[in-house]
């Protein structure tokens, strides 16, 4: 089975009068601002955007480690799992994804990067803040954006060194270590990081078949590095990032409506533990160039995701594996946007996804059913 679909190539202009800076002429300097919006912070459509940003030590402080857990902080936002960290339902203000886990109302992006739908849960590491635009933001940012989009911000090495060990423990021998560095390679031209993270959340759930009784958590591993080009009074930047996680997580552990307290799987006798593994490479390169009136940035980004999925389901044990990969290329320019009277912003912008999906219904001892299926949309 083969499913294609295909979106054009977007080329967007947008021109927006400045009336908000003529009634605003001076920015306080302790208001955060939203770097998520992809116009200057103080154009007039970006002030009449209803949006929040959380800084690092709030989010610390209410115990956000993955995205799954930002509704803790973001009014209105709320994120849940379908069974398993793969199919997430994200609603805000009302405006769900619940029936279409692969086309979500709410898009995360990781530095101004949408992320796979399939790769919306993930644990953070090395959050400067998170931003989040309510309301429809398809003008912009293009598809799956019709409740708003989250933008995670990450700490961009610069020349102040930096150094920390973290760690913490919680229930049910969960626990959570972190390592970063990051300072200049060469002070005035070239600096780097590197974030190394350790997640474990183990679960409560029991399988009757063989004892376990740690069903429904996860176990993360994660690795990031990060090269900043940005030569000393220069205009100009560039920027490299490459990542890869990788999460082992026993979901797709179901109960009885009858028995839910009882934490007991609903399977047949014999029947093996759930077990998924999610694997996801992601590589960035980035460039911005700014003028006393205009801002241009590039981003060129890849995201490569394998996983491996089987759990009992009923009689049957269910085997569906996936791959997925994705390509982004975006080129913006935009006004600065300060006492101007028109503010424009004027985009290219490709995203590919592609998707492998394989599904194999075995019983325990004979295979039972198997198809293989194809998406592409562009």
């Amino acid at each position: 089975m083969k499913m294609t679909r295909l979106y054009p190539l977007a080329l967007g202009g947008l021109l927006l009068p400045a009336i908000a800076n003529a009634q605003t002429s001076q920015q306080d300097e302790s208001t955060l601002v939203v770097t998520a919006s992809k116009q200057s912070s103080r154009s007039a459509s970006a002030n009449n955007v209803s949006s929040t940003v959380v800084s690092a030590p709030e989010l610390s402080d209410a115990g956000v480690t993955a995205s799954d857990k930002l509704p803790r902080v973001l009014p209105g936002l709320n994120i849940e799992n379908s069974g398993n960290m793969l199919f997430s339902t994200i609603s805000l203000r009302g405006v769900s994804s619940a029936q279409d886990f692969y086309n979500p109302a709410v898009t995360l992006y990781v530095d101004g990067v949408p992320q796979l739908s399939t790769n919306t849960i993930q644990a953070l590491t090395d959050v400067q803040s998170v931003e989040l635009l309510r309301g429809p933001q398809g003008t912009l940012y293009g598809k799956s954006a019709q409740g708003g989009i989250i933008n995670i911000v990450t700490q961009q090495p610069d020349s102040t060194p930096r150094g920390y060990i973290e760690g913490g423990v919680s229930s049910r021998d969960s626990y959570r270590s972190k390592f970063n560095l990051s300072g200049p390679i060469q002070d005035g031209l070239l600096y780097g990081s590197v974030t190394l993270l350790r997640q474990v959340d183990d679960g409560d759930m029991i399988n009757p078949a063989t004892g376990s009784d740690d069903l429904g958590g996860t176990r993360a591993s994660i690795g990031n590095v990060k090269l900043r080009l940005a030569p000393d009074d220069q205009p100009w930047e560039m920027g490299f990032a490459a990542s890869r996680e990788c999460t082992r997580a026993t979901q797709d552990a179901y109960v009885g409506w009858n028995d839910i307290k009882g934490r007991k799987l609903s399977i047949s006798d014999g029947s093996p533990d759930p077990y998924m593994r999610r694997c996801t490479d992601s590589q960035t390169l980035s460039g911005k160039y700014t003028t006393d009136d205009w801002v241009f940035n590039l981003i060129s980004a890849w995201q490569q995701q394998h996983y491996s999925r089987t759990f009992p389901s009923g009689s049957l044990i269910v085997n569906m594996p996936q791959r997925w990969n994705q390509d982004v290329q975006e080129l913006r320019a935009a006004t600065l946007g300060d006492a101007r009277t028109v503010d424009m912003v004027f985009g290219l912008y490709r995203q590919n996804t592609r998707e492998k999906l394989n599904s194999a219904y075995d019983m325990p001892t004979m295979p039972y059913l198997s198809s293989t299926g194809y998406t592409t949309a562009e």
